[in-house]
């Protein structure tokens, strides 16, 4: 039983004229009365009768109508759905992120895009780098912001804006007074990073600056994640560098500085398996690229 022959059946029901209900549903009038002579084959039991003066529902045809309503209703309902999550208008998203990228743009594009696509049901975890790219690769996720290089040449991706790196310096801390801190002022000071392990590249490329200016950093604990880092500076345990958006923050006892020369800037990408995004995570994507040029 097909929901086009019950469509049939509702519009004579409605009509109770054959050529009115054939006009409404764009069908010739013999295919109509084809349609609804296979529709009580189907069901057993005759549901019009006609003549060629009048039409009339049977008792059977006027227990089937309101049934046959919520069918077709229902049918149109799940096919607007299927059509939905095809196109990434409806169904799961499962969006993975880190730390870091949760202070940056993150926040807005999940509003934007949930107020765009309030259909789509977003699944939020966070993590840090190197385990969200094995959370794509299981499946267990459909999209992650994180910081490149990727160690999987599965995992496509595309860049995002960088975040910009600031020295957090305890408020009380001689160097708050600076309103650049040359890097060349911080040797011999205590300093908070994030495991090499955790985001070799950035680890490499600070150590890196440090050396060009002559200073070795005393390193006295690896920190992650950074909001962590923040809260051991504000302690007075040491300094360290933060992205952008979280010196953006109003924490109590840390001041944020840029340095000389300047730090380097932390990737952050968009990454995914294989070549193709899963439809809603393609709306999404395309909400993050529309926030970053608006911003």
């Amino acid at each position: 039983m097909d929901v086009r022959s019950m469509a049939c059946f509702i519009a004579v029901a409605e009509e109770l004229h054959f050529r009115r209900a054939a006009e409404k549903l764009n069908l010739t009038q013999p295919s109509l009365s084809q349609r609804i002579r296979v529709l009580e084959s189907e069901i057993g039991a005759t549901l019009l009768l006609r003549d060629r003066r009048s039409v009339a529902l049977t008792p059977a045809g006027a227990a089937f109508l309101e049934p046959a309503r919520r069918a077709v209703e229902n049918a149109n309902r799940a096919i607007g759905e299927a059509r939905r999550t095809l196109d990434g208008e409806a169904g799961p998203l499962r969006l993975g992120f880190t730390v870091i990228a949760f202070y940056g743009i993150l926040p807005a594009c999940v509003q934007v895009f949930r107020k765009r696509y309030p259909n789509v049901r977003i699944e939020l975890a966070e993590m840090n780098s190197p385990s969200l790219e094995n959370a794509l690769l299981a499946g267990a996720l459909d999209l992650g912001i994180l910081h490149p290089p990727l160690e999987h040449p599965e995992l496509s991706m595309q860049p995002l804006p960088e975040e910009r790196l600031f020295l957090a310096i305890p408020s009380d801390h001689p160097l708050a007074a600076e309103p650049v801190v040359p890097v060349s002022k911080l040797g011999g000071e205590p300093f908070l990073i994030a495991p090499r392990k955790i985001g070799a590249s950035i680890f490499d490329r600070v150590i890196a600056l440090f050396e060009s200016q002559g200073v070795t950093p005393r390193i006295v604990q690896e920190v992650t994640p950074m909001t962590t880092l923040a809260a051991l500076v504000a302690a007075g345990v040491g300094l360290g560098f933060v992205t952008e958006g979280l010196s953006r923050l109003d924490r109590p006892g840390v001041v944020f500085r840029p340095v000389e020369p300047a730090a380097p800037a932390l990737p952050v990408a968009a990454a995914w398996v294989g070549p193709d995004l899963l439809p809603t995570a393609k709306r999404f994507l395309d909400v993050v690229l529309g926030v970053r040029r608006s911003g």
